[in-house]
């Protein structure tokens, strides 16, 4: 067996705890997980199932595959959603296969200079990724995107290029948290929590941090905002970049002193399942893992419900981010929490456990097939008329704000807790 097997095959015997045999193992080929496949809903392909995949992988570990072209395709083709491992009665672990693989893939076939740029030397540095983002809030607020856009040079140079930059989201220049900050409760204080801010979050979405220290502090608790925090590395994670990501847990861990309090509060879906699983990629991340919640995990144990007396007139509908769902089985606190705002008209979607195509820069590499798979989302969405999707994950938040754009639907989209602070008295 080659070395390059020998490394998928440790990772996922060390993700398992389990020396005997690897998470493939586990899988019993019942094919229950097919339906809830994005990939093979669209495509309708055995190998861009997870059954397939893992028939890949497995071929790959025992010296029956190599790393080609097709096998590469069929690998990266996945959303990494994780919505199979909801499916599947045997317990399978897909999303920790996948990265896994993703690893050796990338060892052995080194990704393209755009993407080892990006998230080797600007995802993890903070300062670096908010000039970033500030330049591309630039670029839209000066009026040369409209500009761009209307002389249609970039669709004639290069087609690609302009698909990917029609899905760049409307961005506002606005600040979110400050790091090395502290945010004192309203009333009786209940407790002390550490904010995770996140990278698009903050530099991007500043409005939904702030909302969610606001909820926070309405809800009794201190906010801390330690300074040392960086980006989660889920990104690089799921691409592959397996050292770099750990790296980043590796800092993250040390940011924060999770005895010092009550909860590590998180609002993005995909970070929020990456800090959850930091002990499944670097070790002595345990104590600081098993703190983290998810905003809306955490808020419904509060007393938040007392603060919510401004009625929101309005009809709104709730979309579960994957990673959210699938990554850390939170279903129903979202939604109780939405239902709890007085006026709200809340409204179940069809399918809104699968997953929009956003899947971190999924809609950038695979654009077509994330367009298709959109498309589907955005007619359940407009059948179900409402006025209001809030869904929990910034990429999420970028997907629909463009899929309704593309289907011509008009439509607000927000995270809950800028729903829920509207209604803060």
């Amino acid at each position: 067996m080659s070395m390059g097997n020998d490394h998928v095959q440790a990772n996922e015997k060390a993700m398992t705890g389990n020396t005997e045999s690897p998470l493939y193992l586990d899988c019993v080929h019942c094919g229950l997980c097919l339906p809830s496949c994005p990939t093979y809903r669209v495509l309708g392909s055995e190998m861009d199932s997870p059954r397939g995949r893992i028939y890949l992988m497995r071929a790959f570990d025992e010296g029956r595959a190599q790393v080609t072209d097709s096998f590469e395709e069929h690998m990266f083709r996945c959303l990494d959603c994780r919505a199979c491992e909801t499916a599947c009665p045997s317990g399978v672990r897909f999303g920790h296969m996948m990265e896994a693989m993703r690893g050796t893939i990338v060892e052995q076939r080194p990704a393209n200079w755009i993407a080892r740029l990006t998230l080797n030397h600007v995802f993890p540095y903070p300062r670096r990724f908010a000039a970033v983002s500030r330049i591309l809030q630039m670029y839209r607020v000066s009026g040369f995107q409209s500009f761009l856009r209307s002389t249609g040079w970039l669709k004639a140079v290069s087609p690609k290029m302009a698909a990917a930059e029609s899905l760049m989201p409307d961005l506002e220049i606005e600040s979110g948290v400050g790091l090395d900050s502290y945010h004192r409760a309203e009333g009786r204080r209940q407790g002390v929590v550490a904010l995770f801010t996140g990278c698009v979050m903050n530099s991007m979405l500043g409005s939904v941090n702030r909302s969610t220290v606001r909820l926070l502090n309405a809800a009794g608790y201190d906010v801390a905002v330690p300074g040392d925090q960086i980006c989660c590395g889920a990104l690089a994670n799921h691409a592959g970049f397996r050292q770099t990501a750990g790296e980043m847990a590796r800092k993250n861990v040390g940011a924060f002193r999770p005895k010092d309090f009550d909860a590590i509060i998180i609002n993005a879906a995909g970070c929020g399942a990456m800090l959850k699983e930091y002990p499944q990629l670097i070790g002595g991340a345990e104590e600081f893992s098993s703190k983290v919640k998810d905003i809306a995990e955490f808020l419904v144990t509060t007393r938040i419900y007392d603060r919510l007396t401004l009625p929101q007139q309005v009809r709104a509908g709730y979309d579960d981010p994957c990673h959210l769902i699938h990554g850390q089985r939170v279903k129903s606190e979202p939604r109780r929490l939405l239902k709890a705002i007085p006026g709200l008209e809340y409204v179940e979607l069809e399918g809104a456990d699968q997953c929009c195509g956003s899947a971190g820069i999924y809609n950038l590499t695979q654009n077509e097939l994330s367009m298709q798979i959109l498309d589907r989302k955005m007619e359940q969405v407009r059948k179900a008329n409402v006025d209001v999707l809030v869904t929990g994950n910034p990429g999420c938040m970028f997907q629909f704000r463009y899929g309704a754009k593309r289907a011509g639907i008009p439509l607000e989209v927000v995270h809950p807790v800028e729903l829920l602070a509207r209604s803060l008295d």
